[in-house]
């Protein structure tokens, strides 16, 4: 039987932590990138559920079908009021904080906007900065993620 009387090699010293650094930096960056586009992405459904359920409380009252924009009755202009009232109930309530549910702009400062005959009924809720929810990073001059200007939930409905 031969016994092999080779010296063993040398071990290489410090390998081990230049792999380290390089997977650590490898996995962080796609950690981070499914995180970073996981957020926006749940927000955005987020916010189009919150919106219709805004909608659906806001007409689930039986006045709606009296409402028309514009109507001198004091009981008709105050069927809008009531329906704002209960979609703003629900944003309340609901589990986005104050600070992320915005309205949208062409609503005139309401979440609900109406048609003027009362046939079309919209409710929108935006978050105007998402970079704030979750922040870019740059890495290698890519800037992950790459949010848009807002994240918007819009729902719409239309009564007969």
């Amino acid at each position: 039987m031969l016994i092999n009387n080779r010296p063993a090699p040398q071990s290489q010293k410090g390998v081990a932590s230049i792999e380290f650094a390089i997977i650590f930096v490898l996995f962080f960056t796609l950690f981070y990138g499914m995180v970073s586009y996981t957020i926006p992405l749940m927000l955005g459904a987020a916010y189009q559920q919150l919106s219709a359920e805004a909608l659906r409380q806001a007409v689930s009252s039986s006045d709606i079908y009296r409402y028309r924009a514009g109507a001198e009755d004091p009981d008709v202009a105050g069927v809008a009021m009531e329906a704002e009232k209960k979609a703003q109930e629900v944003i309340a309530t609901s589990w986005l904080p104050p600070q992320w549910a915005h309205r949208c702009e062409s609503y005139n400062e309401q979440l609900l906007k109406i048609s003027g005959d009362g046939s079309q009924w919209s409710a929108c809720i935006r978050h105007r900065q998402p970079a704030s929810i979750m922040p870019s990073i740059s890495l290698l001059g890519w800037k992950i993620p790459q949010l848009p200007d807002e994240i918007r939930g819009e729902a719409s409905i239309r009564i007969r």
